[in-house]
């Protein structure tokens, strides 16, 4: 494990939050971000510049935040006028103005100057009111908080904005029943925790075999012995293939070409099998969401690095975080599911009520994840949460890469 960085990326702590389109596809990532004081701890959106968040997202990289995706940022009626032009990247960066600006001819004119440039513009949180005509003829998007709205009122807003062919996001889906009504509405994208659910996977149950072997492998730690995992990795003839897939790509770059389980689980090691199985063993789940297995890892591997800051043991840590998205993948409860795989009673109790040292963990790993910074300092410095979910996010990519 690299030892854990501690700059603050120009005094930024910056996370994503995915926005699926109708077929659950990862389509753009709203930025959640907070500027941090002096003493690395964070402070309101109101202090945050267009330069300070240009040097943040410029060293951390776009590519890295959203890959090929679009950027949401959210911006103020302040923000625009302080800072023209914007020193952001048109093409991949959409601006959301959040609700209850000042709208004046001012706004509209910075407004209308991004647009110009090539910017997108989105309205958050959105409620029609006939001061809002002049910045809805520059969107492109508008995005409503299902859970601030009425059905009936989330249905008169969207009959309203229909005629104007605008794309329409439903934020803050949370539930079943709100993701079916957006749907039946016609939003042509979704955004919300809803996306996390075991409602969303679908499946009819997961096969035991591979529970069965996400069992035996939860059941091992970084003192098992090379010949214990490979006992349990040739007993699922897929993982073993997918293995001596992994141990052939690039991302290991063998001297040269592995043919047999033993020469793969020699060459590689214990800890990182260990971990390779765990996360291959999880992927082959029927009707797994790709963007599901992405958060598990981003979760994973911020866990272990946060784990030696807050006494919590980094292995369990990684297994709690990588196991968090189970009953999503499955469509089980997680009680259910610690039971049937007979996790034992300190990472039982991490993942079903985030209690022990890797509880905490896995609780910050989560709240820094859903933007929620201040709960998260609770557990760790801001700095420190920033860097670890900075270096989970490179860990994930290269591992989707070599997957």
């Amino acid at each position: 494990m690299s030892e854990l960085e501690t700059d603050t990326h120009e005094g930024v702590i910056v996370a994503r939050q995915p926005i699926f389109d109708a077929g659950w596809d990862v389509v753009a990532y709203e930025l959640l971000y907070r500027p941090l004081s002096d003493e690395a701890a964070p402070v309101g959106p109101e202090a945050m510049t267009a330069g300070v968040m240009a040097g943040a997202f410029g060293e951390l990289g776009l590519d890295l935040l959203v890959g090929d995706r679009s950027a949401h940022i959210n911006v103020t009626r302040e923000f625009l006028l302080d800072m023209r032009p914007l020193p952001l990247d048109p093409r991949r960066t959409v601006l959301e103005l959040i609700e209850d600006q000042k709208v004046d001819t001012a706004l509209i004119d910075v407004l209308a100057e991004a647009v110009d440039t090539g910017f997108t513009l989105a309205l958050d949180d959105f409620k029609h009111a006939p001061k809002m005509d002049p910045l809805l003829d520059l969107a492109s998007i508008v995005k409503l908080d299902v859970r601030a709205l009425s059905p009936k009122q989330l249905e008169a807003e969207v009959r309203k904005l229909q005629p104007r062919n605008l794309t329409l996001i439903a934020e803050k889906v949370e539930s079943a029943e709100e993701y079916e009504l957006c749907r039946e509405l016609g939003f042509d994208a979704y955004q919300g925790y809803f996306f996390a659910l075991p409602e969303l996977s679908r499946t009819p149950g997961t096969p035991t075999r591979e529970l069965g072997t996400l069992c035996a492998l939860a059941a091992t730690d970084e003192d098992t012995s090379l010949e214990e995992l490979e006992s349990i990795v040739r007993r699922d003839a897929g993982l073993s293939h997918k293995l001596l897939r992994y141990a052939n790509s690039a991302y290991v770059s063998p001297l040269r070409p592995i043919e047999s389980l033993r020469h793969a689980v020699t060459m590689i090691g214990a800890v990182p099998i260990r971990r390779w199985s765990l996360l291959l063993a999880l992927s082959g789940l029927r009707d797994a969401p790709s963007h599901l297995l992405e958060v598990a890892l981003v979760r994973a591997r911020m866990s272990e690095l946060l784990a030696p800051r807050m006494r919590a043991a980094p292995d369990r840590a990684f297994t709690a975080g990588l196991f968090s998205l189970l009953d999503a993948l499955t469509g089980r409860e997680m009680k259910e599911l610690v039971t049937e795989l007979s996790f034992d009673d300190r990472l039982t109790r991490a993942l079903v009520s985030r209690e022990g040292p890797e509880g905490a963990v896995l609780d910050a790993t989560l709240a820094y994840e859903r933007g929620a910074f201040d709960d998260a300092a609770h557990h760790a410095r801001p700095d420190v949460l920033a860097d670890a979910y900075t270096q989970a996010l490179r860990w994930s990519d290269q591992v989707a890469a070599a997957a």
